[in-house]
């Protein structure tokens, strides 16, 4: 990856590869680091947004992860990872509501996409707020 950035500084993809490389890694800050670059570069890069709040999320920075999922959402509204991933974070932070409405679009979206173990584990989460909110 690095590389890659020598070789290409502009290239906001490869600030996304090095910077998913980095959080599994667990070099958090650096992962943070490579996605702002890539949204840098690419203001519309609704996945770095999203992989940003993962990282901020892992973190325990919630706020800032709901942040990053809202800009995914807006730059691809059919984006069902980034309700599943705000969906998850709203429910932790006590908005029940929001957390309901989010995984249900993101089971649907999952759904119409074919992706039907997505499909089931957005469910399977919809399920656990709905019986934790009556």
């Amino acid at each position: 990856m690095n590389k890659a950035i020598e070789l290409q500084p502009d290239n906001a993809d490869a600030y996304y590869n090095r910077g998913i490389v980095r959080s599994e890694l667990g070099d958090k800050q650096g992962a943070i680091a490579d996605y702002n670059k890539a949204i840098e570069l690419q203001p519309d890069y609704a996945f770095a947004y999203n992989n940003r709040g993962l990282v901020r999320y892992d973190l325990g920075d919630k706020k800032g992860a709901i942040a990053d999922y809202n800009k995914a959402i807006e730059l691809k509204p059919d984006y069902a990872l980034a309700y599943f991933n705000r969906g998850k974070v709203r429910s932790e932070l006590g908005d029940k509501k929001g957390a309901l409405e989010d995984l249900q679009k993101a089971a649907q979206l999952f759904k119409a996409q074919g992706q039907m173990a997505y499909y089931e584990k957005a469910m399977e989460l919809w399920y656990k707020v709905r019986v934790t909110t009556w």
